[in-house]
């Protein structure tokens, strides 16, 4: 008999939004594999499901994934789940479905917080890039967060009640304080918040009152207005008389939305016809 991992979603706040199919695969499950189990305990609780539980993390799923792949090569039915949402998606698993040779992964969709917070975006998302938590390295980070400009879709990510307010500001030296912006957190709990607008009154409100919680961004793509480089040559060719190309980029971007790709090669080719 060939074992099954079940990829079971369950609720990212409300309780009452798991599946009755998911509620039922938990029962039947030989054993039960969680992210953390003070919270799984309390699911499972509440619905009075009595399960053997295995706490299955990135602190631990090296040294417990060949015993768990055996149990699944030998028969057994086994069901991940991760602290809230669907597994796998920035949440450990991974390397335990990748090893689906001799027993059948089957996915129990339900909730999310990426799609919950994309149902409700102002942000338009027919195509979109998730991210997932940004690197903690600033420079990795600057890298990521330039994907806005090289895609022009709206960016999608997790980030930490702890780093938000830093990650704004990045934003802004990046992009401009007219970036547009959506913050939920604590999506389907009772302290639920969604805030959408200018990058910079954002910034101004969650400096007085810091967000706390679980935090989904929505990012939309750095449209630059419309403006006429030759608008520039005048100031351009001042600049250039005192700082490099790169600084006077940096200079023109102060007061106006143009793509820094552009204006680097506009100004690179000023400097070479002087």
């Amino acid at each position: 008999m060939t074992g099954i991992l079940y990829i079971v979603s369950t609720p990212i706040g409300n309780l009452d939004d798991i599946t009755l199919r998911a509620l039922e695969v938990l029962k039947n499950s030989d054993y039960i594999l969680a992210e953390s189990s003070v919270r799984t305990s309390k699911l499972l609780k509440h619905y009075q499901i009595s399960k053997k539980l295995i706490t299955f993390n990135k602190d631990n799923e090296k040294r417990k994934i060949s015993k768990i792949q055996k149990d699944l090569e030998s028969g057994l039915i086994i069901s991940l789940l991760s602290d809230a949402g669907t597994p796998a998606i920035s949440d450990p698993g991974f390397e335990i479905i990748r090893r689906a040779q001799l027993f059948s992964v089957v996915p129990i969709p339900g909730p999310s917080s990426l799609t919950t917070a994309l149902s409700i975006s102002q942000i338009p998302i027919n195509k979109f890039l998730f991210l997932g938590f940004l690197s903690k390295k600033l420079s990795e980070r600057k890298k990521q967060l330039q994907y806005l400009e090289k895609y022009d879709v709206p960016l999608v990510i997790f980030e930490s009640k702890h780093r938000i307010n830093g990650l704004l500001s990045e934003l802004m030296l990046l992009f401009g304080d007219n970036l547009k912006i959506s913050i939920m957190r604590e999506l389907t709990k009772i302290h639920e918040e969604v805030i959408h607008g200018n990058i910079k009154d954002i910034f101004s409100q969650i400096s007085k009152k810091p967000l706390a919680g679980e935090i989904t961004m929505i990012i939309a793509p750095n449209k630059s207005e419309l403006v006429e480089l030759s608008n520039f040559d005048k100031q351009i060719h001042e600049l250039l008389k005192k700082y490099s190309v790169s600084e006077v980029v940096q200079i023109i971007r102060l007061f106006s939305g143009i793509s820094k790709k552009e204006l680097y090669k506009y100004v690179l080719n000023i400097r070479q016809e002087a």
